[in-house]
Order: C-alpha cells, then sequence, then structure tokens
C-alpha cells in the first residue's frame, strides 16, 4: 500500500530525518512513538508533502514518486488519496463543520455541492456529530473539533489516513471519544499511521509499531515484541520512562 524508502528532511544544518525505510500494509494500523524532536510528525507531513522531503522515494498503491522530482499532478494525486488529521484540528474558522467538510470535496474531488453535503452530513453522523453541522468551531469543544478534522479526513474515503497526535490538545476526559472512533475506523480496516502518545491504543490497536529517535528507525514490530521485549536500549528506556517500567 505505502513504501517509504531512503526518505531525507534537513532543516538548515539539521538533518531530522536520516533515512527513513517505512512499509505500511493494506489494512495495517502503524503507530509510531518517540520523544518530541525525533522525526515522528515530520515523517508523517512528508508523506503527503505537506513538508516535502529533500529526498527519497515514495510509492503510494503502485504509484512511485521521487520525491525530489515530484511534480504538482504528483503531489495532488498522493494527497487526493491520503487523509490528514492535525494535531490542532486546522479547522477553518469562518466555515461551519460541514462546510470544513464539503471545501476539499468541491474544491480539491470537484464534487457537486449536493454530492459534498450528503457525504458531510454521512460522516458526521459517523463521528456523533450530525446535529452540530451548522456549527462554527467556536461553538464547538475540542473534542468536537478533532471529531469534525477526523470526519474531513475519511470524507474523501482516501487509502491512508494519518493521525498526528490527535489527542495531545484535548483535555483529558475527551481523549477516550476521539481513540474510540480511531478504534472503529481501525476495525473497518481502514489503513492507518498514528503519531501519538496513547500508549494503550498502540499496544490494543496497532498492527506494527514504530520508535524513532533522532530522525532514525531504531526499532520496529508488533506491539507486544516492542512493548514486553524492546531489543534497543533507546527504545528500553523511553519505554521505562513512559510506562514507568519495561517488563
Amino acid at each position: 500500500m505505502l513504501n517509504i524508502r531512503s526518505l531525507r528532511k534537513q532543516f538548515g544544518s539539521h538533518e531530522v530525518l536520516r533515512g527513513i525505510d517505512l512499509t505500511v500494509n493494506q489494512g495495517d494500523v502503524v503507530v509510531i512513538l518517540g520523544p518530541s524532536g525525533s522525526g515522528k510528525t515530520t515523517l508523517l507531513r512528508s508523506i503527503n508533502f505537506l513538508e516535502p522531503a529533500d529526498t527519497g522515494t515514495i510509492e503510494l498503491d503502485s504509484e512511485l514518486i521521487e520525491i525530489a522530482t515530484a511534480s504538482k499532478s504528483e503531489i495532488r494525486s498522493i494527497r487526493k488519496q491520503t487523509g490528514f488529521v492535525f494535531q490542532n484540528y486546522n479547522l477553518f474558522a469562518n466555515k461551519t463543520a460541514e462546510q470544513n467538510i464539503t471545501e476539499g470535496l468541491i474544491y480539491g474531488l470537484g464534487l457537486s455541492k449536493t454530492e459534498a453535503k450528503t457525504i458531510a452530513q454521512n460522516v458526521l453522523e459517523k463521528v456523533g456529530l450530525r446535529e452540530f453541522a451548522y456549527h462554527y468551531p467556536s461553538q464547538l469543544s475540542g473534542g468536537q473539533q478533532q471529531r469534525v478534522g477526523i470526519a474531513r479526513a475519511i470524507a474523501a474515503e482516501p487509502k491512508v489516513l494519518l493521525f498526528d497526535e490527535p489527542t495531545s490538545a484535548l483535555d483529558p476526559e475527551l481523549v477516550g471519544d476521539i481513540l474510540a472512533i480511531m478504534k472503529s475506523l481501525a476495525k473497518a480496516g481502514k489503513t492507518m499511521v498514528v503519531v501519538t502518545h496513547e500508549m494503550g491504543f498502540a499496544k490494543e490497536v496497532a498492527s506494527e509499531v514504530v520508535f524513532m529517535d533522532g530522525g532514525v528507525i531504531v526499532e520496529q514490530g508488533r506491539p507486544e515484541d516492542i512493548f514486553e521485549f524492546p531489543k534497543e536500549e533507546r527504545t528500553q528506556q523511553f519505554l521505562a520512562r513512559i510506562l514507568g517500567g519495561v517488563s
């Protein structure tokens, strides 16, 4: 489904991604863990060219793109096939919940307003917000705004959903609602790449866990292997600090 090879990204003299290789199969839920500054978010944003990498290749559903020479049409193609859920929601403040969803469908995919409205109502129903369709972001709680963000991401039925720490800006009591929606998407077979610090979600839902540090993938494997028997000392240190001990 998604193959990333030799991905490199530099900000000034600092190399944030140092040759990342990652494969995501259809229906996988890949959870990326790691300390702040490890390159997790940059990796996620590079997949759909929100933060274009410098070199490497991205292959999505048999379409191979050389990052350094990617054309506008190739980038548009990647973006149409991916849905992105942001840490801070990134909703249009002057648009209703419904309009935040229909904008991309109308102007990105060329759907009619009627078609886009129907899809928006359906995805808002899926995230439990149909009655809030005509509310503006300022009238919604953080958890509701993030649910709109998820609805927007799934509206175009993308092949891959990308989540950048989707619960980190939420009050603790709202986190469970968002994780429940993400779990339901995973059960429905959606292919997902998730940057998160929610260890319970990673243990329960992930098919693969990736631990990053210093711009490289230090270790990856099944959740039970990473959490119970981490091989690398850096992984052990990180999990011990996060979980209060590694078995």
